[in-house]
C-alpha cells in the first residue's frame, strides 16, 4: 500500500513537472516570436533598400560604360569672343537616352520579383549584443518589387576665381515594395551619381542653373 502511495506521489510530481515545463515553453516561444517578428521585420526593410541601392549603382555603371556619354556628349558650352559664357545647351537626345535606359533597366529587374536570401544567427534575435552571434543560422527570404523615375539635374560649383565646376547628375527616385512573410511594406529613396562634369572658365547667368532636366 504504502509502494502504491510512492508511485501515485511520483506521478503526480512528473505530471506537474511536465506541466510546468510545458508552460515555460509556451512562454519561451511567445516572447521568442514577440522580439523575432519586429526585429526580422527591421532587417528585412534594411536589407531591402541595401540590395535595391547595390543594382540601382550597378545598372547605373553599366549605362555609363556602355554608353560612353561625357559631359561634350550631354552639354555644350559657348563663349563670347571676350571669353565670357554665352550660352549652355543641353543635348536633350542624349540625355532622354541615359534617363530611359537607366529606367528601363532598373525598372526590368525590380519586374522580375527575384527572391532575395540572408541569414542571420538564432542570437540576433534576442537583442542581446553578447548573444547576437551565437547559434544556428535561419535563413530570411523577401522579394521586391516596385518603380523607377530618373531624372537629370545641373549643379554649379565654385572652384575659385572666375572658375565654376558643372556637375550633371542623375537622380533616381524609386519607390519600393517588399514582400515576406515577416514584412510587407513599401519605402521611398532618391539616390544621386554624377553622370559627367566640367570646369568652365567665366561668369555662368543664374538663367543655366536648370539646363538639363
Amino acid at each position: 500500500m504504502l509502494c502504491k502511495t510512492k508511485s501515485s506521489a511520483k506521478l503526480r510530481k512528473l505530471k506537474k513537472c511536465l506541466l510546468i515545463s510545458a508552460i515555460i515553453l509556451c512562454l519561451i516561444v511567445v516572447l521568442f516570436e514577440s522580439q523575432a517578428i519586429p526585429f526580422t521585420a527591421k532587417c528585412v526593410k534594411k536589407q531591402s533598400k541595401t540590395v535595391s541601392t547595390k543594382l540601382i549603382s550597378k545598372i547605373v555603371d553599366e549605362v555609363q560604360s556602355e554608353l560612353k556619354l561625357g559631359y561634350s556628349d550631354l552639354a555644350d558650352v559657348k563663349y563670347s569672343e571676350g571669353g565670357e559664357v554665352r550660352s549652355i545647351s543641353a543635348n536633350t537626345v542624349k540625355i532622354n537616352k541615359i534617363k530611359s535606359e537607366i529606367t528601363n533597366r532598373i525598372q526590368d529587374e525590380l519586374d522580375k520579383e527575384k527572391l532575395y536570401r540572408f541569414k542571420l544567427p538564432l542570437g540576433a534575435f534576442t537583442d542581446i549584443t553578447m548573444l547576437s552571434t551565437l547559434g544556428p543560422q535561419m535563413e530570411i527570404s523577401f522579394a521586391l518589387t516596385g518603380s523607377v523615375n530618373c531624372k537629370l539635374k545641373s549643379k554649379f560649383e565654385s572652384a575659385g576665381v572666375n572658375q565654376t565646376i558643372h556637375h550633371i547628375i542623375l537622380t533616381v527616385d524609386t519607390e519600393i515594395i517588399t514582400v515576406s512573410a515577416e514584412y510587407n511594406d513599401e519605402c521611398k529613396f532618391s539616390t544621386d551619381y554624377e553622370i559627367a562634369q566640367t570646369v568652365i572658365v567665366g561668369n555662368i547667368p543664374s538663367t543655366y542653373a536648370d539646363i538639363v532636366r
